[in-house]
């Protein structure tokens, strides 16, 4: 569903960090510049800082024209990048970084917007979409959400945080809830906490894993997990750990509630949670060359990942691109000679 011109124009030496549906047919992708891919990189031994990588926020619309369908923008500067889109007070995607950069894009913005760093307890790790408004989780115990532009609400001001004892065994990577008013967020060392719409409170959970993923599912439980894969699912002060089929090497990078379960998400591959039970997604091979990261909603499930990008709609996945193929297409027609431009010279710490 990509061009050979667009691919080259806006993906090529590019990886997919994050995806969005904004609408069953309104994507988007950002990415982040891969200098692995630059053919004189090992020969530096060197590895650029995060801010000197350029990133980039891409939007496909399938309803387009095939020409006009693709769109990106650049942002320079900027650290890891996470996202989400917002329905209130204005339907768009709203882009954080790890140091508290925001970026807007769409209902008339396109814009880098103020620093939330200010407000912001440690680094922002998680940006999450709960009833219509993008809510914010900081590894120093911190919940924000956002009200309208340059304005967040700090929920969580009161929640006690010493980051001279528990800089590694609190704070929260993961965020989820039902409604504004019960909201789960977690982290750290089974830091778990709950939001009830006037204060949050830290719920008795079983596990001292490193939560690093979460999911407020549609049968009205909460799943949280962790490193390899440890899950464990319940609501309130009442958890019990899910089984695993299978050995899984990295904890998951996304958890979302699509159709009847939790869908689940890493670099290397896609797994569901049925019957309380993590079992291998049974995917075609072009959807499991896109696991990385994860987006549902308005009956579409989008995965998209460093090797491609693939969406599921009324039960028959279709592939938008193969990074792989499409590299080899752009060479075929002399849109790419193998060689990607390296920017040694411009990077600063």
């Amino acid at each position: 569903m990509i061009s050979t011109a667009d691919f080259s124009k806006r993906l090529l030496g590019y990886n997919i960090v994050d995806c969005e549906v904004r609408r069953r047919d309104f994507f988007y992708f950002v990415a982040r510049e891969d200098y692995t891919q630059w053919t004189d990189w090992k020969d530096k031994g060197d590895h650029p800082s995060e801010r000197s990588l350029h990133k980039r926020v891409m939007s496909f619309v399938r309803s387009k024209e095939p020409t006009q369908q693709w769109g990106h923008c650049v942002l320079k500067g900027f650290s890891r990048l996470n996202s989400s889109v917002a329905f209130l007070p204005k339907e768009q995607l709203i882009v954080g970084s790890l140091s508290g950069q925001i970026f807007v894009l769409g209902a008339g913005d396109n814009e880098i917007q103020d620093e939330v760093k200010p407000d912001l307890r440690g680094s922002l790790r998680c940006l999450r979409t709960i009833d219509g408004s993008v809510y914010l989780a900081g590894s120093g115990r911190i919940v924000g959400v956002r009200r309208g532009k340059n304005d967040w609400q700090w929920l969580s001001r009161d929640t006690p945080y010493d980051k001279e004892s528990e800089l590694y065994s609190a704070g929260f990577g993961a965020i989820d809830g039902f409604f504004h008013d019960d909201i789960y967020s977690a982290g750290g060392d089974g830091d778990v906490w709950h939001y009830d719409g006037k204060s949050c409170r830290r719920v008795d959970f079983p596990s001292n894993v490193t939560s690093e993923a979460m999911c407020c599912g549609a049968d009205g439980r909460v799943y949280i997990s962790g490193y390899e894969g440890l899950t464990f699912v319940g609501r309130g002060d009442t958890w019990k750990p899910i089984k695993k089929r299978e050995v899984i090497p990295l904890g998951f990078k996304d958890m979302v509630w699509y159709e009847d379960r939790v869908w689940c998400t890493n670099d290397n591959g896609v797994w569901w949670i049925i019957n309380d039970e993590i079992v291998p997604a049974d995917l075609p091979a072009l959807a499991k060359v896109s696991s990385g990261n994860l987006s549902a909603r308005d009956g579409v499930l989008l995965l998209a990942g460093f090797y491609g990008a693939a969406y599921l709609e009324n039960g028959q996945w279709n592939q938008i691109f193969s990074y792989s193929e499409m590299v080899d297409r752009c060479k075929a027609e002399g849109l790419y000679d193998g060689v990607l431009q390296a920017r040694w010279h411009e990077f600063k710490d």
